[in-house]
């Protein structure tokens, strides 16, 4: 059997005696652990601030569909109001001065039916003697030589009509104006146009 022989490893471990092919490899392996620590870390940090970046990302998401639903809510709102206060704005003047619309309606159609053998009026039968009274002046006013008749129709609706004349007509209607405000709110606010 062969005599066992230590084993040195080739390193003297006294002080001052290490080889100098060692320490350059201890500054070797420093370096690379250096090196590794390093990027390991900016890795982490990396995940952790792509985490953060997603989540930040994710909650501008909800933050920013909250504000659009409270505009969309705010607009809904401005145009229920809108149409409230036009609709009471346009129906309390249609109570107060109920022969205004037709005043204006019966100016603008002699001007168009100057030459036309008649004219009809056509109101609820509550405004018929009124509106005979306001027709005849306004026919003198503009010079209408033709007939008149006012008719009181019951489903009429007070401060609605109609004038009628050979080559055309006009309605006023209180319904009609409705839409028509409706129509114009839904122009300023288009989220609204299918209510």
């Amino acid at each position: 059997m062969a005599a066992a022989t230590k084993f040195m490893f080739g390193t003297d471990f006294r002080e001052g005696s290490r080889k100098a092919a060692g320490e350059a490899e201890v500054a070797a392996a420093r370096a690379e652990g250096f090196r590794l620590g390093h990027e390991q870390g900016r890795n982490e940090a990396e995940g952790q601030l792509g985490g953060l970046a997603a989540q930040l990302a994710r909650s501008a998401e909800r933050l920013f569909a909250l504000e659009e639903a409270r505009v969309a809510s705010l607009e809904e709102q401005a145009a229920d109001i809108a149409i409230a206060v036009a609709k009471a704005i346009a129906g309390a003047a249609l109570d107060e001065k109920p022969l205004a619309t037709l005043a204006g309606a019966v100016r603008e159609c002699l001007s168009h039916a100057r030459q036309a053998p008649h004219l009809v009026v056509r109101v609820h039968e509550s405004a018929v003697e009124a509106a005979e009274e306001l027709v005849k002046r306004l026919s003198l006013e503009h010079g209408f030589s033709g007939r008149l008749i006012v008719l009181g129709e019951p489903d009429i609706t007070p401060g609605d009509g109609r004038i009628e004349w050979a080559d055309g007509g006009f309605v006023m209607d209180r319904e009609r104006l409705s839409t028509l405000i409706e129509q114009a709110v839904a122009t300023v606010f288009p989220a609204r146009a299918g209510h």
